[in-house]
């Protein structure tokens, strides 16, 4: 029989234009175990239309929920969540959350934040993380939890491609994804700036700000070298863009990423990834699957000699990847670890 779960969040994404394909996915590829409840409500009230399904469910799935504090009315739905959690606790109610994040990437309730976070490890009876540092991290701060996770990196979509011609490279580097100050894509247009290197090469950065106020700090950078386009970039552009580009960049800041579903996308693309040294970019990295760099002068090294790294054992690896690790297969995993919790 089905389990019945409520899961976080399910919103009106039309309103902001920004789109997380992460739950449909994780839904679509456990549907057979799971009956998601809220799927087809989205919610307007946050958390608190959980209430609307509590009685009825069986799990309690959770996603980015350490950034409740940020939403509106968030500091009285963290509070009245806090004191929830203990509740369910009580019941035959099982606690999933997917740790997507080392914590929020904004540092605004910081305190509320940290306190939501220990509840959520003390609270999870199952943790999902698709990076080995989440285990790492959270094994830190509460010893002995790793027994409560299952970690698989960050599950594929494979990309069909209907001919391999090779596209003429358009871009030297592509940098794609909802457009927000931690990744930090205004820090390493300054750098190129500073290094007078802004016209060395063909950068393409596509997608949706954040806000209007962040779009208009990095278009300042625009010039007849870089192109900066504030839009929604959907998959079919997305995989013109990658096969368009040398390589994909990821310039996130600081050490909060876990995990990326842009990576992951631009992976079964087949596109050479260069990106951070920290969480799953470190672990793809060790796997020789992309390359990752330290700091903006290794980066810098890395895209002049770019054409070097893309090779067939390269490219071997990345087919490899994608192979072996689809929403199929963790959805195989999940039900096992599910069926011991």
């Amino acid at each position: 029989m089905k389990r019945k779960a409520y899961i976080y969040p399910v919103t009106n994404r039309i309103r902001t234009g920004i789109y997380n394909p992460y739950l449909d996915n994780f839904m679509s590829s456990t549907f057979q175990q799971i009956s998601y409840l809220n799927s087809k409500y989205p919610s307007n009230t946050g958390i608190l239309n959980l209430f609307r399904f509590l009685h009825r469910i069986d799990l309690l799935m959770l996603n980015w929920i350490e950034d409740l504090p940020d939403k509106k009315g968030g500091i009285f739905q963290t509070i009245l969540f806090l004191i929830l959690l203990k509740v369910i606790k009580l019941t035959h109610i099982k606690i999933v959350w997917t740790l997507h994040n080392k914590f929020s990437h904004s540092s605004d309730y910081l305190a509320l934040k940290k306190r939501l976070f220990f509840q959520l490890l003390k609270s999870s009876d199952l943790i999902i993380t698709h990076s080995a540092e989440g285990i790492r991290f959270a094994e830190s701060l509460v010893p002995g939890i790793s027994t409560r996770f299952f970690y698989f990196p960050h599950p594929v979509v494979p990309v069909k491609h209907e001919d391999e011609i090779e596209e003429l490279k358009k871009y030297d580097i592509l940098i794609w994804g909802t457009l927000a100050p931690y990744k930090a894509v205004d820090l390493f247009l300054e750098q190129l700036y500073e290094k007078k290197l802004e016209t060395r090469f063909r950068i393409l950065i596509a997608g949706k700000s954040v806000s209007d106020d962040f779009f208009n700090k990095i278009r300042k950078y625009e010039n007849a070298s870089i192109t900066i386009k504030n839009q929604f970039i959907k998959n079919e552009e997305l995989t013109v863009m990658i096969k368009q580009s040398k390589v994909v960049l990821f310039t996130y800041a600081g050490d909060s990423v876990l995990s990326s579903g842009a990576l992951i996308d631009s992976v079964a693309n087949g596109a050479l990834v260069v990106g951070p040294d920290v969480g799953a970019f470190n672990e793809m990295g060790n796997e020789g699957i992309i390359k990752t760099y330290d700091n903006y002068e290794e980066l810098f090294t890395i895209l002049e000699r770019i054409d070097q790294y893309y090779t067939l054992e390269a490219k071997e690896k990345i087919e490899k990847f994608i192979f072996s690790h689809q929403w199929k297969d963790f959805s195989k995993e999940f039900e096992k670890r599910l069926n011991n919790i």
